[in-house]
């Protein structure tokens, strides 16, 4: 018995050997997904302060002293990588809100003209406070900006609060004691200097002045997206595996005798899956809507970007369809793109959070583009001019997918 039993299964593992694509990808796809979902979210559980520094760009346009104070102590923190200039000039308002809404950072400290008028006037009035601009993408999640924001405000605070409770000190010890004789003149400890109740400083948090957004986002706003975006590709299985099964049966070879180029009949096997991607997509938005109240914001960049989308996704299937050639290889292959990409391409956890490479990586992914054009218009309120760029690089994916599927595939 024992015999048959390992006749049997020694039988199974060479027809399953055989397959050395689908053994690739079913061993492969683990460790992809450990690697990069590793990788991607050691910021988020390593506290050291040996991890990558978030860059911080810093417009200074104080006319005084103490903005420069406040900078130099940022930049003694860890954690933090004080930019002032870029390139060799130094970074102005505009400059700031640029680098925030092209995504390159996602806060920006603005100090104004008069902040150190501001410090100077609280020397001689209680009731006042300097302001700190803080520009940051509607986009990202406080988790992210909380600690930035904690940082700037606590070593701002502390730099103008010295400042302003030893000029207070100072005023107040001048005035008592040039009209007191010396012998009625108190000991330091019976004076009870008033150096105010409140805050010396302030943050005003702000988007970038092009970015129309009322609010910032929830967490609706936030997993919509990725998780749409995520599910959309997921149509690439079932896709490639009904083409495989087609192929398969002999039905491409019949096709053949149509009088239609093979890019056109792999065309018209794509667009039902297409069009099943659009529901996909309109459903999961209407859900978010009704039982959320989630603002669509602008319904026409919404459909553009969901096409774009779509297309991507679908192109991808031809493409997995071509190369893969047993139902093994065709579930591995997509399980291991599914997972990889989306993981890369900010949809299961956001792009900040990564390392810097990865981040970069990001960008050669149509995951990526589909979120930051659905958050360009969910959250930062951009119209369909404002995603025309994402849309253009997805539909730029769909045609080098089809392409490559095109190249690759076999009718018979």
């Amino acid at each position: 018995m024992i015999h048959q039993i390992l006749s049997t299964t020694w039988k199974d593992l060479q027809i399953i050997f055989k397959d050395t694509g689908g053994i690739a990808t079913l061993f492969l796809m683990p460790l992809m997904f450990i690697i990069v979902m590793s990788t991607a979210m050691q910021g988020m559980f390593d506290t050291s302060v040996n991890t990558e520094p978030r860059r911080l760009p810093v417009a200074n346009l104080d006319r005084g002293p103490y903005a420069d104070q406040i900078i130099n102590a940022l930049a003694n923190l860890d954690g933090i990588e004080v930019e002032t200039t870029w390139g060799s000039a130094p970074i102005s308002r505009e400059l700031a809100e640029e680098l925030v809404a092209d995504g390159s950072h996602a806060v920006a400290v603005v100090f104004p003209a008069d902040f150190s008028e501001q410090v100077e006037a609280q020397m001689e009035e209680v009731d006042t406070t300097a302001t700190v601009g803080l520009i940051t993408d509607p986009a990202v999640s406080i988790q992210f900006i909380a600690p930035i924001q904690g940082m700037i405000f606590g070593v701002a605070e502390r730099v103008v609060e010295t400042k302003v409770a030893q000029a207070r000190i100072a005023k107040t010890l001048t005035s008592v004691f040039a009209e007191m004789p010396a012998e009625a003149r108190p000991s330091p400890d019976q004076l009870a200097i008033d150096t105010g109740g409140g805050n010396a400083v302030q943050l005003k948090q702000v988007a970038p002045e092009e970015m129309d957004v009322p609010v910032y986002p929830d967490s609706y706003q936030q997993n919509v997206p990725g998780y749409t975006v995520f599910g959309v590709f997921f149509i690439v299985g079932t896709m490639a595996s009904s083409i495989l099964t087609e192929k398969e049966k002999g039905t491409f070879r019949r096709l053949l005798v149509a009088p239609l180029p093979k890019p056109v009949l792999l065309a018209g096997k794509i667009l039902p899956y297409y069009l099943i991607n659009l529901i996909q997509i309109a459903i999961m938005f209407s859900v978010a809507r009704l039982l959320f109240g989630m603002a669509l914001s602008n319904p026409i960049a919404l459909v553009a970007i969901s096409m774009a989308l779509s297309a991507a996704a679908t192109g991808m299937g031809i493409m997995i369809a071509a190369l893969g050639k047993t139902e093994a290889q065709v579930n591995g292959l997509t399980t291991l793109l599914t997972l990889t990409l989306a993981a890369i391409g900010g949809c299961l956890m956001p792009t900040f959070v990564m390392p810097s490479f990865l981040r970069t990586l990001s960008q050669v992914t149509p995951h990526a583009w589909a979120m930051q054009g659905f958050q360009d218009v969910l959250v930062r309120g951009y119209g369909l001019s404002g995603i025309l760029l994402e849309s253009g690089i997805l539909m730029g994916f769909a045609a080098i997918f089809f392409a490559i599927g095109v190249w690759c595939f076999r009718f018979d």
